[in-house]
């Protein structure tokens, strides 16, 4: 039913309140850029398009008429995962969690059947890319836009001996950083240190819906000097422009953590900051692009530890860093650049700019 104005437009989000990170950088942030008017749909009635998030209920959606154009959304990469038991298990957890309308044995085959279904899918990496191009002959790589955070200007460095470093994102990332604290020890013999980590200070525990966990539990017994605070859009920006360093580490032994994009580095570049972080592809292929030196990027403990020496005792280098990471953040990955890309996908369905 396409109207004068354009094609009816559905969306479906990663959440009822539309605050999750994938709703507001990834698809309601680029239809309010462009000025594209959509509705948040359950069904697939009246609608000429629609665009699924991750959350989406592929087991749903999979049913949807022939004439309908669908976008699949699928930042995380999810189809790294290896099939089998943890695939059953998302599969009727979804269900459990209300995700889905029947829970599947095999979740990482039904979301087969939904890319095959596709007009158009949109990632995150090219090696995300890469593999969802076996099911869908239209796949775009679009970053997270970061416009809710305020450019900044590189910070300027603190001279001294003490080193402050900030981590900012989701409970369930919490292992990844845990895996620095050996090092940030290491560095706490030589100089003061103090952690500031920016999340959830109380988190929903089984499927995202039952039970509350307290954070500082997690973090009591690191046995570092500790600050912990609530993520909010507000504050975090100021927060983290307090400290000398961002961190962001990986689980590089995990396969959807390691197909994971360079958004939370971009966000602190885009802050000013400077940024140490796993040796993942893609942290590595933006390093390299934004002319960094490849020593900011870690492997194991001792990897962190040379890092953190490095830089602890260098501002004029931490500096650098700063300048060269805020400088990409500005042009390569520019909120321009970023929207291009959803303006390739929406126009292989039929939306153009303006709809």
């Amino acid at each position: 039913m396409v109207t004068e104005s354009g094609p009816v437009i559905g969306y479906v989000p990663f959440d009822a309140g539309r605050d999750r990170p994938g709703d507001r950088r990834r698809f309601p942030a680029h239809a309010a850029r462009r000025g594209i008017t959509y509705r948040e749909v359950t069904g697939w009635e009246g609608l000429d398009v629609v665009v699924l998030s991750s959350r989406a209920d592929m087991t749903h959606w999979i049913d949807a008429p022939p004439d309908l154009r669908v976008v699949v959304d699928l930042p995380d990469a999810v189809m790294a995962e290896q099939a089998g038991a943890r695939s059953a298990l998302r599969g009727v957890a979804r269900w459990v969690a209300g995700l889905s309308r029947r829970p599947v044995l095999d979740y990482q085959a039904a979301l087969v059947r939904m890319l095959e279904r596709a007009d158009a899918v949109v990632c995150s990496t090219p090696e995300q890319k890469a593999v969802l191009g076996g099911f869908c002959d239209q796949v775009e790589v679009v970053l997270d836009a970061h416009a809710e955070f305020d450019e900044c200007d590189p910070v300027t460095p603190r001279r001294g001996d003490g080193l402050d470093v900030v981590w900012e994102g989701m409970v369930a990332t919490l292992p990844a950083l845990a895996q620095v604290v050996p090092a940030l020890r290491v560095i706490a013999g030589q100089r003061p240190v103090r952690l500031h980590v920016v999340t959830d200070r109380r988190y929903p525990r089984y499927l995202e819906r039952f039970a509350i966990g307290d954070t500082s539990r997690i973090v009591s017994d690191w046995g570092i000097p500790l600050a912990l605070y609530q993520w909010d859009r507000s504050t975090m920006p100021a927060i983290a422009r307090s400290c000398d360093l961002a961190l962001v580490p990986v689980d590089l032994a995990d396969p959807a953590a390691l197909g994971k994009p360079e958004n939370r580095m971009r966000i602190f570049w885009r802050l000013g900051l400077p940024v140490l972080a796993s040796d993942s592809p893609a942290h590595r292929r933006a390093v390299v692009g934004a002319g960094i030196s490849t020593d900011v990027l870690c492997v194991g403990q001792q990897g962190w530890t040379d890092a953190l020496t490095r830089y602890a005792g260098d501002p004029e280098a931490r500096a650098d860093l700063a300048r060269r990471g805020h400088e990409a953040a500005m042009t390569s990955y520019s909120e321009d650049r970023i929207a291009e890309g959803w303006d390739r996908v929406l126009a292989s369905v039929g939306v153009g700019t303006g709809t």
